[in-house]
């Protein structure tokens, strides 16, 4: 190229959400990463954007309900899990 010539880049991505896209459907995707953690792998999940895109929001949410973010679900998750395998007869400390 060029110095006349812009530079282009070709990025990909796994999933993009519209920006309609709700918590319940950004959640439902990341709810995997969660059970693979629970599975004992090591997990990571990465929140890019613009100041100002939503990332905090998408991560911790506000309030109850449906605007619950990542953060406050995959606890219940986890919470879930671990009282499901309770009555199976295992034992947790969680710290």
């Amino acid at each position: 190229m060029g110095e006349d010539e812009p530079w282009q880049h070709k990025f990909s991505f796994d999933k993009v959400f519209p920006p309609n896209a709700g918590q319940e459907a950004v959640f439902e995707d990341a709810s995997e990463f969660i059970q693979s953690a629970l599975d004992g792998y090591n997990v990571c999940l990465f929140s890019y954007g613009q100041t100002g895109s939503g990332k905090t929001h998408t991560m911790q949410g506000s309030g109850l309900g449906q605007m619950r973010g990542i953060i406050p679900r995959s606890l219940e998750q986890v919470g879930k899990c671990k009282l499901k395998l309770e009555q199976d007869g295992w034992s947790y400390e969680i710290k």
